[in-house]
């Protein structure tokens, strides 16, 4: 498993803000140390931000539109 993909899964294992803030921790010192690359790490943030609006269930809702 790579460090992306590990890091990832932790991401999607996370059921709090503060969990989450623990998983921008650890994924700026795995960018620091040259482990993940800055297209991992946008990534990575992108995942982060998902999660907190799944997490706060402030998704916003796309209209259905029917035919008529």
């Amino acid at each position: 498993m790579t460090t992306y993909t590990a890091l990832s899964n932790r991401i999607r294992a996370a059921e709090t803000r503060q969990e989450l803030a623990k998983r921008e921790e650890q994924i700026a010192r795995h960018f620091n140390a040259g482990t993940i690359t800055a297209a991992e790490l946008s990534r990575l943030d992108g995942k982060i931000m998902e999660r907190i609006f799944f997490i706060l269930d402030t998704l916003p809702t796309i209209p259905t539109i029917t035919a008529p």
